[in-house]
C-alpha cells in the first residue's frame, strides 16, 4: 500500500492550479500523471511550457532530482517548480548599465566624453549579451585527473603532470606556468 504524499506546486504553477494535494503515489512521474489527470489544463501547461521559456525543477524533500531520478520513490514531499529557461544572471547589470551609458551618452554628444561613453556602452552591452548567452564555465576544481589538485602556489593552475611526460626547459625568465617535478617544505630550528 502506497503513502499518502504531499505534492506541491510553485510559482505559476501553483497559482494557476492549486498550492498542495495529497495523493497515494511513489514517485514524481506517478504525481505527474494523477496531477494530469485530476486537474484540468495541467497536461497542456507542461506540454506548453516550454514555448512560453519555461522548464520544471523537481525536489523530493529538499532535494532537487535530475531527470533520470524522477522514476524512483522517495520519501518526503514532491515539489515542482517552474524555472526560467536559460536563467542566470550573468550579464543583466552589464547590459543595462551599458544601456543606460548609451542613452547618457547620447544626451552629451556635443561634449568632449559624450561619444566615448556611447561607444563604452554599446561594447558593455555587448559584452553583456555575450556573457548571458555563454555557458558558464567549470571552473578549476573540475579537471580530468582526480589527482590534480588546483593551486596557484607555483604559478598556475595545472601544478602537476603524470609520470613520463616530457619535461620543459626553459632559459631565462619564466613568464609562463609551468609543472612543478619536485618540491618541498622543510620547517628547521634557527638558533
Amino acid at each position: 500500500m502506497e503513502t499518502i504524499r504531499t505534492i506541491r506546486l510553485g510559482g505559476t504553477l501553483g497559482s494557476q492550479f492549486g498550492r498542495e494535494y495529497k495523493l497515494a503515489v511513489s514517485s514524481s512521474i506517478e504525481a505527474v500523471r494523477a496531477l494530469s489527470v485530476l486537474v484540468d489544463g495541467f497536461e497542456k501547461y507542461l506540454l506548453t511550457a516550454r514555448e512560453r521559456g519555461l522548464t520544471f525543477a523537481v525536489f523530493i524533500g529538499k532535494r532537487n532530482i535530475s531527470q533520470d531520478e524522477l522514476a524512483f520513490s522517495g520519501e518526503g514531499d514532491i515539489r515542482i517548480v517552474p524555472v526560467i529557461i536559460g536563467s542566470k544572471k550573468a550579464g543583466i547589470l552589464q547590459t543595462i548599465l551599458g544601456a543606460v551609458m548609451v542613452v547618457a551618452g547620447a544626451f552629451m554628444w556635443a561634449t568632449p566624453w559624450g561619444a566615448p561613453m556611447v561607444m563604452s556602452g554599446v561594447g558593455m552591452m555587448l559584452g553583456g549579451v555575450v556573457q548571458m548567452l555563454s555557458p558558464m564555465p567549470g571552473g578549476l576544481a573540475r579537471r580530468e585527473d582526480p589527482d590534480n589538485k588546483p593551486s596557484y602556489a607555483f604559478g598556475g593552475p595545472v601544478n602537476s603532470i603524470a609520470q613520463g611526460n616530457p619535461v620543459p626547459l626553459g632559459y631565462g625568465k619564466r613568464r609562463i606556468g609551468g609543472a612543478i617535478i619536485s618540491a618541498g617544505i622543510y620547517a628547521e630550528d634557527q638558533q
